[in-house]
Order: structure tokens, then sequence, then C-alpha cells
């Protein structure tokens, strides 16, 4: 299943009311951290992360401000410069194949903050949200554990959880 350029080209599908999510994973990321933005749709992290931070987007479509072209969900995933965190909000529940991105990013950033809508607590509607991926909580963390990431922290935003995945100490570029 391919990606749906229709609904997240336009600027319409991109709702206000994820930015207090956006806030709040703009909280975990310390100073002076290269962050790449997945899903970066109205670039509402930067606004957010503390000044000394530096920033690359990346979306489906062009955003502007030297977006990152790419389809996660592509035959070939591309290649990266090195980053310290990589962030996904509202994102990863549109991922064909979840265990290939996350195994893809581990050679390029050294941890990644994700929210996630698992199915322990959204288990109802996921097809007609357009949600192609069904993972517990415990198979969300198991993901990244076996891409050499260790799960640091998890709070909630409203019915999703979102954590925090620095790679393990053995695993770090």
């Amino acid at each position: 299943m391919s990606s749906n350029y229709q609904r997240w080209g336009n600027k319409q599908s991109l709702s206000p009311s994820w930015d207090l999510r956006t806030k709040q994973i703009a909280n975990l990321i310390q100073p002076g951290t290269s962050v790449i933005e997945f899903g970066a749709g109205r670039l509402v992290l930067k606004t957010y992360l503390p000044a000394s931070c530096s920033y690359t987007p990346s979306d489906l479509v062009d955003r502007g401000d030297g977006t990152i072209v790419c389809d996660l969900n592509g035959d070939s995933l591309p290649q990266f410069q090195s980053y310290d965190v990589a962030v996904f909000g509202g994102v990863l529940e549109y991922i064909n194949n979840l265990p290939r991105l996350i195994w893809h990013l581990s050679n390029y950033v050294n941890g990644i903050i994700a929210s996630y809508a698992v199915t322990d607590t959204n288990a109802k509607n996921r097809r007609q949200r357009g949600w192609v991926n069904d993972y517990s909580s415990a198979q969300f963390i198991d993901i990244f554990e076996k891409a050499g990431f260790q799960c640091e922290h998890t709070e909630e935003w409203k019915s999703q959880v979102i954590y925090k995945f620095p790679k393990k100490s053995e695993h770090l570029n």
C-alpha cells in the first residue's frame, strides 16, 4: 500500500490540534540537538525546539525550509546524514513496514521520539483513520529494541503514547 499523497499534500489535512502533541515532544529534546522530523507538516516542531537545536524537516511533499522529500513507504528508503534525534508525531501509524523503517534509521540517528496510537487504547476504527498497522505498546517497544534502541521514557498525549528511544549504549554511532 502506498502513502496517501492526496491527503497529506492537502494543507487542510494538517490539524492545528496536533500542535500540543508537537510541543510535548519538543519538551523531550535537549538543547544543541540535531533533529530530523518526519511528517513535518506545518513545521511546528521547529518553533518549539530550543534555539540551539538544528532542525531538518522531511515529508511526503515539499514543505519548504529545506524539506527532505521522501516516502517512508517507498520501495527503497533514502540515505540520510546523521542526526541526534528523529521525531515522528502521528506518522508511524501510516507506515506499512515499521520494523524495516526503524532498522534503517538506526544507521542514521542516535535516538527516536515518536507518538503512536497503540492498540491497547486505540483498537477500533484503525483502517477508517487511514492507519495501516496495529501494534500494542509491548510490540511497538520490541520493534525499537530489536533495532538497537531502548525505551527510556513514555508519556501520554490524549489516547496516544509518546516514546523516547535512545540508542542502547553499545549501538551508538
